[in-house]
């Protein structure tokens, strides 16, 4: 199938002010439900060569309000929206007027896609040679995949990751964005909405940091992601998000699975309750994939809990956020030592406290015991990898540190928190009021 020409212009002054008249039209149209609308994208970047395209972000109020948002984009000649791939809380739409085209990228406020947008585009802006260096780039690439946009795009990845990373760390980044949404007050939530929100959360923590990194292989494309650390554990390696047409989900799977047999590297691929087509799971079973683990979606709410003061009083609770810290984290338990020493040593030179991840360590006389990580997004707080040391299971150190970030999920103004629930934690979750909602699924394949 022949994909859209790729045709890069020179620098045209005007696309400033084409950006400022859209801009216009849409704050016009939906009003109160757009918080801020940006100029990001090639053509937000001073003297920079640029597919004709007018990238636009806008922040809305809330997800829930996408229906009339996309009701009010097509009187102004959109097309309807689709589900973006960064990651599915976030929708993409553009227009044709001419020979320029629209954008849309359309985020909830406080999503970090949109941190990861303005950097860029200002790290590129105040640093002539990264500039000079993408135009360069894009150019060559153009030249070389003239008929081919796909080829072009993934030409760019490796050097906008790294310039991403940079854009994080540069001591001069914009750092006052709005607030996060917390989401609205537990009881109004349904049970549909919690799912989404659980899969959005769990998207995020699994490419959250490995977009920044430089050793780790992101793909994200409308069928799925791929996380590729290139590491001795399937951890770090892995297939999410999946969203196939039924008739395409076999071949679908055969790419999957030839990416990372090609890698040599072990890999698992999670399912999420919403994944499709629905019988995905038995479609991986017939290409030789086996079910490995089943965690039961769990959700609670926040607004009714009496938060109680448990403490042990030798454990100290920090948030890791450097190199020491990172590597007490990651060896509170690993299945392969070495990889996680290595990837949180890769996290500790990326990781910022505006991050939508934090990680906590517990420490005993000075010896990390206990792990947990929250990450917030979708409007709810995600509590992942609550771990122990093997002799300090027995010792309340995981039902404090879980505690401590229900609190400061309380505390940050959630009203729902969501986990993951092994067979040997769900009957302690439930009996503490924690509920049901569905079950993700991790399926592996012996690498040849």
């Amino acid at each position: 199938m022949q994909t859209r020409r790729v045709e890069i212009l020179p620098y045209d002054p005007e696309w400033p002010a084409l950006f400022k008249e859209e801009a216009k039209r849409i704050q016009t149209a939906l009003g109160h439900h757009v918080t801020a609308i940006h100029h990001i994208g090639s053509t937000s970047i001073p003297e920079m060569p640029a597919k004709p395209v007018i990238d636009i972000l806008i922040e809305c109020e809330s997800i829930d309000v996408v229906p009339v948002i996309e009701r009010q984009l097509l009187t102004l000649n959109y097309e309807p929206l689709r589900r973006n791939i960064i990651p599915h809380v976030s929708f993409f739409t553009a227009r044709q007027d001419g020979l320029m085209r629209y954008h849309l990228h359309l985020f909830e406020v406080g999503d970090p896609q949109i941190r990861r947008h303005i950097h860029f585009r200002d790290y590129v802006t105040h640093h002539p040679d990264a500039a000079n260096a993408y135009a360069e780039l894009k150019k060559k690439l153009a030249k070389a995949y003239r008929h081919d946009i796909y080829q072009y795009v993934a030409g760019k990845a490796q050097w906008v990751q790294e310039m991403d990373a940079k854009a994080k760390l540069w001591s001069e980044r914009r750092k006052h964005f709005l607030p996060a949404n917390r989401g609205p007050a537990a009881h109004s939530w349904s049970r549909e909405k919690i799912v989404k929100a659980m899969e959005a959360n769990l998207n995020v923590h699994m490419t959250h940091f490995a977009q920044y990194l430089n050793q780790v292989e992101l793909i994200r494309v409308p069928n799925f992601t791929l996380v590729n650390a290139g590491l001795a554990d399937d951890t770090f390696n892995y297939a999410i998000d999946a969203h196939f047409p039924s008739e395409e989900a076999e071949q679908k799977i055969e790419e999957v699975t030839a990416y990372f047999r090609q890698r040599r590297v072990p890999f698992s691929w999670w399912i999420s309750p919403h994944d499709k087509p629905a019988d995905l799971c038995s479609k991986l079973e017939r290409a030789g994939y086996h079910n490995t683990e089943n965690n039961v979606a769990m959700y609670f709410e926040l607004d009714s809990w009496d938060i109680e003061s448990l403490q042990v009083p030798e454990l100290e609770i920090v948030r890791a956020l450097d190199k020491q810290t990172l590597r007490d984290f990651a060896l509170v338990l690993a299945n392969d030592k070495t990889a996680f020493e290595t990837y949180f040593a890769w996290v500790a030179e990326v990781v910022t406290e505006d991050d939508p991840i934090e990680y906590y360590v517990g420490y005993v006389e000075g010896k990390p015991v206990v792990r947990g990580l929250s990450c917030y997004y979708a409007g709810v707080a995600g509590l992942h990898w609550l771990s122990t040391v093997p002799d300090a299971r027995r010792k309340g150190y995981g039902t404090v540190m879980q505690q401590f970030r229900l609190k400061r999920a309380k505390d940050l103004g959630y009203h729902i928190a969501v986990l993951q629930a092994s067979d040997e934690g769900f009957p302690l979750y439930q009996r503490l009021g924690y509920k049901e909602c569905g079950y993700f699924r991790e399926f592996k394949i012996k690498t040849s």
